[in-house]
């Protein structure tokens, strides 16, 4: 099967490779070059991931073909890996909706699971000072997710939320607005093209992908850090052994 992937190449080359039509599939590479040699095996790896949650139909043995169908700078600022592609201009129906909505919640889960019951040393613990920790970056999820939906709707028809006194509540609240409002969204938010003050161009279909590839990026982040964090326990048990 042949899949679209879209490169976002900063000036350093540095890469941000995406599979729109798989939301949620992307990942990082020095070059251009370096980011189509990955995708195989990306994108075999964001398949997988479909599989356990039942959310594709297609076998485990179906052949591969990446194929690079855009690739630009980045926008003004360096940092900005986001990008905006051309299939992002087709509005999303009201058929897809349902299935995004599924990716997002199967992905919300996937974070829960991980997250569960993580005692409060483990949750503010940081590698270094000036890092984020589990609970700030769960905290930076949450509002994030808000953000992503004033990028094509209106700020009358978004919810305000009230301070959270912890980032469980903040996920929760956030989060169920947010499937709230984008099961109704309308034909013309729905079909959209904004750009936003930075000069950033959004699409109904560009928030579905970032709200997926936002959560999984920094679901991976928080398993790299339990990771570090049990090393270094292992490597203080051992030093005072």
């Amino acid at each position: 099967m042949i899949f679209d992937v879209y490169l976002q190449v900063k000036r350093s080359l540095k890469t941000h490779a995406h599979v729109p039509a798989l939301p949620g599939c992307n990942w990082l590479a020095e070059t251009p070059e370096a980011a189509m040699d990955r995708a195989i095996a990306s994108i075999s790896s964001h398949l997988s991931w479909l599989r356990k949650y039942s959310l594709i139909n297609l076998p485990e043995n179906e052949t591969i073909s990446p194929q690079l169908a855009q690739q630009h700078k980045s926008c003004a600022r360096e940092g900005n890996l986001i990008g905006f592609f051309e299939s992002e201009r087709q509005p999303v129906t009201l058929e897809e909706i349902p299935y995004f909505l599924d990716l997002m919640k199967c992905a919300r889960q996937e974070l829960l699971t991980l997250i569960h019951d993580l005692p409060d040393v483990v949750l503010y613990w940081k590698p270094v000072p000036d890092s984020w920790s589990i609970e700030e970056t769960l905290r930076h999820v949450a509002g994030a997710e808000r953000w992503y939906l004033t990028r094509i709707l209106q700020p009358a028809t978004i919810p305000h939320f009230k301070p959270c006194k912890t980032f469980s509540q903040r996920l929760e609240i956030v989060r169920s607005a947010a499937i709230d409002r984008l099961k109704v969204l309308t034909q013309k938010e729905r079909s959209a093209v904004v750009t936003d003050e930075s000069g950033e161009l959004w699409s109904a279909r560009k928030v579905f992908r970032r709200f997926m590839e936002h959560e999984r990026e920094h679901t991976a982040h928080i398993q790299e850090l339990l990771e570090l964090y049990e090393s270094r326990v292992l490597k203080d048990a051992g030093e005072h052994a």
